[in-house]
């Protein structure tokens, strides 16, 4: 006796269809709010990454001092890794990470800000709240305005305080109610070198970190070119890649107000050159 075969959908007169890896990654975004991302970094990579994130930590702290850091809970972050070292550079340009931003925000893709999130064991931070990383707005787009892309240094398990996300909020302009956002919580789990990509409008935290040790990522979002980065860049930076037409796009060169008439003016004749 033949077993009749269960039915995907009904009534379904619209269905999206995916083309390649990066199509797939981008429709789990626009349903879900999110998708995890094979890096292909060896695990030497990875660790070398982590010993760099340190030493820029530490770097940091000494320039600016630990407990002003503290005093504005910036601590156990840092800011801006690819000024200090290039190494970070590579994550920026990520190509199955760029493909799934271009997917989603078109061609014209800049990094709005890359920062160090560190997540200590057993104490809470800043991003252990509930936010979203374009903060203290509430509505909805047709389309992303920015991703966020998180590059995993060490592991993202519940117990290490994985990033845990409300799934499909990038949706709704409000934040869910406490109790139906506690049944819809889900803790991302995520292998060293692997990126969580998500719409930046989601609302996200960091979870409580149980292990021994800080749990390390890299945080980069990109924005369309119409937001302003968290720090500028190309002044950051000092001029640095500017002279590589696609780097400098990416990290805002191109993007950076004029600051004259006659200067916007003259930016304007040398595109058209």
């Amino acid at each position: 006796m033949s077993r009749m075969k269960p039915a995907h959908d009904y009534g379904v007169l619209e269905r999206a269809g995916v083309s390649d890896d990066a199509a797939a990654h981008s429709e789990r975004i626009r349903v879900a709010g999110f998708t995890v991302v094979d890096g292909g970094f060896t695990s030497d990579e990875v660790a070398e990454f982590g010993q760099r994130l340190d030493a820029t930590l530490a770097q940091q702290r000494d320039e600016f001092g630990y407990e002003r850091m503290a005093a504005i809970g910036d601590e156990w972050t840092v800011r801006c890794p690819l000024v200090h070292d290039a190494i970070f550079l590579r994550l920026v340009t990520h190509s199955r990470v760029l493909a799934i931003c271009r997917h989603l925000l078109g061609e014209y893709v800049v990094l709005m800000q890359q920062n160090g999130v560190i997540n200590p064991p057993r104490q809470t931070h800043t991003q252990t709240a509930y936010h979203r990383d374009l903060p203290y707005q509430h509505f909805t787009s047709s389309r992303p305005l920015a991703l966020s892309a998180i590059f995993c240094i060490d592991p993202f398990r519940k117990e290490t305080g994985a990033t845990t996300v409300l799934p499909a909020t990038h949706h709704v302009e409000r934040f869910p109610d406490e109790t139906v956002a506690a049944t819809l919580a889900v803790s991302v789990e995520a292998d060293p070198g692997s990126f969580i990509v998500f719409d930046s409008m989601l609302f996200h935290r960091a979870g409580e970190n149980q292990a021994e040790r800080p749990r390390r990522a890299v945080n980069q979002v990109f924005s369309i070119p119409l937001i302003a980065q968290q720090i500028s860049l190309p002044l950051a930076l000092e001029g640095r890649y500017r002279e590589d037409p696609a780097l400098a796009r990416l990290l805002g060169y191109e993007a950076m107000p004029a600051p004259s008439a006659l200067a916007w003016r003259e930016r304007r004749v040398a595109r058209r050159s």
